[in-house]
Formats: C-alpha cells, sequence, structure tokens
C-alpha cells in the first residue's frame, strides 16, 4: 500500500470514529424534545478580482414537523482570499423569525391541589441583525480536504410583543362552608420582550472527501458554539454530514442532514435535512 493510499484510509477511520463519538459530547438536556425541519438555501457569489469575491445569500427553514415557519433571511458578505489555504470574510444577514409558543413555571407546587400555575408566552415573530467575521483555513491530504473556521458574530434581536396568558388554579369557598374542586382560569395580557444582544463564536471543523471519478464529495462537520459575552463554556454542538454535486463550474447543490444538541435564542434543539444551491455569476 503506497502512502497516499494509507493516509486516506487513517483519515477516513477518524471521520467514522468523529461520526460515532460526536454526539457522547453532546450539551444537551435530553428531556428537551427534538424539533425536525427544513433548511434552504440560496447562495449567488460574483468574482471582483483574484482577491475578493461578493457573495448574496437568501435562506428560509422550517420547524415542528415541517408545520411551522421557522426563519426568513437575507444577507451579503464580501470573501478575501489571504493566499492558497486561507481566507477571510466579514458580512451581515437580516433574519426575521419566528420565536415558538414557551410555557413557564411559576410559583410553587401546590401539594393540596396538584397542580401548578403556569404562564405561555403565544409565538411571535421578531427581527435580528447580525454582523460576523470569519477566518478559514484549508489543507489537502491525498483526497481529503481538512477546514478549520472560525467565526465571530454579533447578533442583536430587536424588541417586540406578545400574547401571554396567565392560567392560576384555585379553589372558592362554597355556602355550605366546603371547597370547589380546582378550577383553572385565565387571563390573556400583552407582553413586552426587551431587545437582546449576543456575542457568539463559532468554531467549525468540516472534512470533505474526494471521490476518484464522482462529482458527489461527501462531507462531515462538528461545530461548537461558545456564547463570549456571557462565559459558559459549550453552548451547543451542531453536527452535520452530506454531500455536494458541481453541475458545471458555475453551479452546485448540496444535500444534508443536520443534528443540534441544544436549545438556545438563535435555534432551536432538533434534527434538519438541508438543500444547499450555490451560482458563480
Amino acid at each position: 500500500m503506497n502512502t497516499n493510499s494509507r493516509t486516506d484510509k487513517n483519515l477516513l477511520y477518524a471521520l467514522l470514529a468523529l461520526l460515532v463519538f460526536a454526539p457522547l459530547c453532546s450539551t444537551a438536556a435530553q428531556e428537551v424534545e427534538d424539533e425536525f425541519g427544513i433548511w434552504t438555501t440560496i447562495e449567488a457569489s460574483k468574482k471582483i478580482n483574484k482577491k475578493f469575491k461578493a457573495v448574496f445569500e437568501g435562506e428560509f427553514r422550517t420547524m415542528d414537523a415541517l408545520s411551522e415557519v421557522e426563519r426568513y433571511s437575507i444577507g451579503a458578505r464580501i470573501d478575501y482570499k489571504i493566499n492558497k489555504m486561507l481566507k477571510t470574510n466579514a458580512g451581515y444577514s437580516f433574519i426575521y423569525n419566528q420565536k415558538p409558543d414557551e410555557t413557564s413555571i411559576k410559583g410553587v407546587y401546590d401539594e393540596e391541589l396538584g397542580m401548578f400555575d403556569y404562564n405561555v408566552d403565544h409565538a411571535y415573530w421578531c427581527v435580528r441583525n447580525r454582523f460576523y467575521v470569519t477566518l478559514q483555513g484549508e489543507y489537502k491530504i491525498g483526497r481529503f480536504e481538512i477546514g478549520l473556521r472560525e467565526r465571530l458574530q454579533y447578533t442583536r434581536t430587536n424588541s417586540a410583543s406578545t400574547d401571554e396568558t396567565k392560567y392560576r388554579w384555585g379553589q372558592h369557598l362554597g355556602t355550605d362552608g366546603t371547597l370547589s374542586e380546582p378550577e383553572l382560569s385565565k387571563e390573556t395580557e400583552r407582553e413586552f420582550k426587551k431587545a437582546k444582544e449576543n456575542t457568539t463564536l463559532r468554531s467549525r471543523l468540516n472534512v470533505k472527501y474526494d471521490i476518484p471519478n464522482c462529482k458527489i464529495n461527501p462531507f462531515v462537520s462538528v461545530e461548537l458554539y461558545t456564547r463570549m459575552d456571557e462565559w459558559k463554556g459549550c453552548d451547543k454542538l451542531r453536527y452535520r454530514v452530506g454531500g455536494s454535486y458541481k453541475i458545471n463550474k458555475d453551479n452546485s447543490i448540496s444535500l444534508f442532514y443536520l443534528y443540534q444538541d441544544a436549545n438556545d435564542d438563535d435555534e432551536p434543539k432538533g434534527h434538519a435535512i438541508g438543500f444547499e444551491y450555490s451560482i458563480d455569476l
């Protein structure tokens, strides 16, 4: 066996180990129910010169077993090629996304009634403005391409309002001096959501494989999310596996499966099937 084939086999074993053991690093609380959605992205790029390229992107996402729209977004960035192995970019995304219904428990469990009081914030839409800078390196070993991307992003979620329904259990004293059966009352009022800001570092390791005489290139990646403004260590892990297909020199598509292990302000925990279409103008 020659050196290149031995190296390819070792990297393939490492890739398989990554797929098997990465979920064991999950930081999520497993009792949180997983969502399932479809992520669709269209990207168009235009080369300015040998070093610079302008990229425009639009995205559409669903959630809740495809029954709800989660997000619309549009964005633009400028890519700069530092050298053969390194590139950087800076960009902006306008995100319009839906926050699902959220239940919060209020007060202390009433052992006598066996009930909890609770509030429900109804689903609402909010606007996010996101700015980011990225440094990305790629290195080829045989037919493998190893990529490491570090992205620092700042996101501001604008203030919004929604309906909040308060549910309260209670009993009343009858004329005969006995307590009635527990009854649930509810009251709905307008709830104001304050603007939020966060700064997150996204570290992604990506591995691609060039299959001989094949236009489909499989890939796998692991991405680590770390909040920089509220240091808590790893906030979320995202795993992705899929394949890309180059239609011609200007057009390509990718299909992938994705899983992320935790809820946060940006996305729900769960699974997604993704489709990406890229065109060079």
